[in-house]
């Protein structure tokens, strides 16, 4: 029996395999991963050029096409992304770094790949691809396009029309399919998918979580007896960062237990570049240069340490955030939530019971106080209880194998 051959074209903003983080490239190489197991697909990865050390191995059986972005083009961005930053201070500014290598990484695709050979074609989150894909291929592009939406936000009007005639798009939560409906009346008649994100998960012993948590508050001169409280993520404004820094200084008087916050991740994934807001959370840190610790870009795979070391974890998201997948990690390593009631996060975390919800709007920040106080009077210390991994990488399988294989 011949195998659908299936093609994922990554946003082209990190590589395949993910060397250098993000979200969405992880998931790519969860499905992949998985699929070397079940046999199921004949699968093809489109992804820009990987520099660097490598941390991941290719997948077995997967064909992996890079594209180089050359050097005239990526000067123009990065040109591009100083004046949006510096002079504009956007703060969507990492967002609109790559303008000239997403023209050329799809005209390139186009050019190179036999589009029309494939089964299915899955774009990444990157809706400026999919005009020149509808152009390529002709009415096979309704047949077999798909859009992975991992963000509730239409960010080119442009491209709704493309949106419209996709075979399927794919949403990472009910908050964004039922948003999509309610918002973009052009997608009334588009099937909208489901497809759940899920996770690997890290798997310690508790003799291994012991020794690791040991080593981690040696590494930061951190005491046992002291509360830990870490977000996880990219440092941004739709994240909420320097709410929740300044919340943090302000409440650190009142707290009973010493503490201290640790800001994991850098402005953008993969690389340490600062941009403006990263500098604005910086230096209200470094009022507080004992308490609140940020450690710049790490490697996913060692993320898992400072959640083994933390009490508790944050996710003070402004913006409603479809589907973070730092909440999926955080509940399967155990750690108590406080998390911003937005978006799909309720969603995710219905069924985890160790979390505390704040709202957002105009008291946003006085509710991330009222957050951390309310953890450290009547739930620190917190030690690792009722972990769980309701969204396991072979759950994410099946349900974007599903969306595949239904037509």
């Amino acid at each position: 029996m011949r195998r659908k051959k299936v093609l994922f074209i990554s946003a082209g903003i990190f590589p395949i395999p993910a060397n250098k983080g993000g979200a969405v490239e992880e998931l790519i190489d969860t499905f992949t991963e998985n699929n070397a197991k079940e046999d199921r697909y004949e699968i093809s990865v489109a992804s820009c050029v990987f520099k660097g050390r490598e941390i991941k191995a290719k997948t077995k059986g997967v064909k992996y096409y890079y594209f180089r972005t050359p050097f005239y083009l990526s000067l123009a961005d990065k040109m591009y992304y100083l004046y949006v930053d510096r002079i504009e201070k956007d703060w969507r500014s990492m967002f609109r770094q790559y303008c000239f290598r997403n023209r050329h990484y799809i005209k390139k695709i186009t050019e190179t790949l036999d589009l029309k050979a494939y089964d299915a074609v899955i774009v990444e989150n990157n809706m400026s691809l999919l005009e020149k894909l509808s152009e390529v291929m002709g009415e096979e592009f309704e047949r077999k396009c798909m859009y992975h939406m991992h963000s509730n936000l239409v960010d080119n009007e442009e491209m709704i029309p493309y949106l419209a005639r996709c075979r399927k798009i794919l949403a990472v939560s009910d908050y964004v399919k039922d948003h999509l409906y309610q918002t973009v009346p052009q997608l009334q008649n588009t099937e909208i998918v489901k497809v759940t994100n899920g996770i690997r998960g890290w798997t310690y012993s508790k003799e291994e979580r012991q020794s690791l948590r040991e080593q981690m508050r040696d590494r930061y001169h951190v005491g046992e007896e002291e509360t830990i409280y870490l977000f996880a993520g990219r440092v941004s404004p739709e994240k909420g960062v320097l709410e929740m820094t300044r919340a943090f200084r302000a409440v650190l008087p009142r707290l009973r237990h010493k503490s201290r916050l640790f800001i994991v991740g850098s402005a953008s994934s993969g690389s340490d570049k600062e941009s403006y807001y990263y500098r604005a959370v910086k230096k209200e840190a470094a009022q507080s240069p004992e308490s609140i610790i940020l450690t710049g870009y790490i490697n996913h795979e060692d993320v898992a340490k400072y959640h083994v070391m933390a009490d508790a974890q944050i996710v003070p998201s402004i913006m409603d955030d479809p589907a973070p997948l730092t909440v999926l990690e955080g509940m399967s390593m155990g750690n108590f939530l406080l998390l911003s009631k937005a978006g799909g996060i309720p969603e995710y975390s219905a069924n985890y019971s160790n979390k505390i919800f704040f709202e957002r709007g105009d008291s946003f920040e006085k509710n991330i106080r009222d957050a951390f106080l309310s953890y450290d009077q009547d739930k620190a210390p917190h030690r690792y209880e009722n972990s769980a991994n309701h969204f396991g990488e072979e759950r994410y399988y099946r349900e974007l194998a599903e969306a595949v294989d239904v037509s």
